[in-house]
């Protein structure tokens, strides 16, 4: 008996930098672990030749083939929402005319997108079949709309109109298999059953980490910035109160990733410099292993998660939780509601530096806090392992192409 022919899966991700990647790995990973299906992964322009991209090669071999899309016109400006609609189509552009070369070469079963609200959501929305008869999937990243209505503290925005609309048009597409949601709350603000909630996922303590990475004391109270250092992570204001008087001296900050030019004054200011000189601002300016991520974290006694404006979830929340360490939050958006709701961090309001400063003042001073808050975070964020994402994807994924 003839075996059944392999399934072709093509996965959209112009932008190989950074954290992106680790959806894309999670789900080739669960490729691997199934068989019988391989992978086109479709990337930007020079994008192949990305550090990440060659791992991935090593790691996945023959299933895995690496297509090159000519990238759209660059978008110049603030990405107000006519640059942010600009973007999205013409990223929608690009992955129709790589899918469409693709199937002319050899059939596409699927196509999945796994940042769908950074590139498609708009296009999507008005275009019914995007792929012909082809299906597809995609991992909603970042809505905001709803997060008002479960609890969460966000300020109104006249945009949330747009895209509420938005997401209820994509969910009117033919072809549509599976909308994926790493927020919690999308699937009860939107009744359709192709709504799919996932955990944000993490493998960080698959990773026996470096003891004594970090230079400092084994008495300091390490708190970690984890990631690319921008002025969204609130780092000017991280540094002015970590230098009042109040906050204990034991506190050390440590910047781990890369930092954004932009910083520069920042990180030469008279904050910076003082608690260099005292010894407590530790920087990694670069991009980390998964080893030194997993050091980074071990070591960390607080994770700092205080982005204002920055209303959705976050990498370094789910990592802080996996390590059972606190987190520092802002009160608004996904991250503070659920800081507050399961117990896992302290907050304070994104625009109150005093409200900021004593907070960071307790966590920093009371051991047994900090040990009550991580391990509620170990407890809410123990499933939310890479497997269990790409399984769950590719479930629904491969399911729903064998009920078609």
């Amino acid at each position: 008996m003839p075996s059944p022919p392999m399934r072709h899966i093509a996965l959209f991700e112009p932008d190989p930098s950074g954290h992106r990647m680790v959806f894309v790995r999670y789900i080739l990973e669960a490729i691997a672990r199934r068989g019988g299906i391989r992978a086109t992964l479709i990337l930007g322009s020079g994008a192949s030749q990305a550090v990440q991209v060659d791992a991935m090669r090593d790691a996945f071999g023959a299933l895995l083939t690496i297509h090159e899309a000519p990238d759209p016109d660059p978008v110049r400006g603030p990405l107000a929402l006519s640059g942010k609609l600009a973007r999205q189509f013409g990223h929608a552009r690009q992955l129709r005319q790589a899918v469409t070369m693709l199937h002319a070469q050899g059939r596409v079963d699927h196509v999945h997108i796994p940042f769908a609200d950074d590139y498609a959501l708009f296009p999507f929305a008005v275009r019914r079949r995007p792929f012909g008869g082809i299906a597809w999937s995609g991992i909603a990243i970042r809505p905001r709309f709803h997060l008002a209505r479960t609890g969460a503290i966000v300020p109104s925005r006249s945009e949330d109109h747009v895209e509420a609309w938005a997401y209820r048009q994509l969910l009117r597409s033919a072809t549509l298999q599976t909308l994926f949601s790493i927020d919690p709350f999308l699937a009860s603000r939107i009744d359709d059953p192709r709504i799919v909630t996932l955990c944000d996922p993490a493998d960080i303590t698959d990773k026996t980490p470096q003891q004594g990475w970090l230079p400092v004391k084994d008495d300091a109270t390490v708190l970690l910035a984890y990631g690319y250092v921008d002025h969204r992570k609130a780092i000017d204001r991280l540094l002015r109160c970590a230098a009042t008087p109040n906050v204990p001296r034991s506190l050390v900050i440590a910047l781990v990733g890369v930092q954004d030019p932009a910083m520069r004054d920042v990180l030469a200011g008279p904050e910076a410099t003082l608690l260099r000189a005292q010894g407590r601002l530790i920087e990694v300016p670069r991009h980390v292993t998964d080893v030194e991520e997993a050091s980074a974290f071990a070591r960390a006694d607080i994770v700092w998660c205080y982005y204002p404006g920055s209303y959705c979830s976050s990498g370094a929340m789910v990592r802080a939780g996996q390590m059972g360490k606190p987190l520092l939050a802002a009160a608004e958006g996904l991250i503070g509601h659920l800081a507050r709701h399961h117990d896992i961090g302290l907050t304070a309001p994104e625009c109150d530096d005093h409200a900021l400063t004593e907070q960071l003042t307790r966590i920093a001073g009371e051991p047994a806090l900090r040990a009550r808050l991580g391990a509620a975070g170990a407890r809410y964020f123990a499933t939310a392992t890479g497997q269990a994402f790409g399984d769950r994807i590719l479930a629904h994924i491969v399911g729903q192409e064998a009920s078609t």
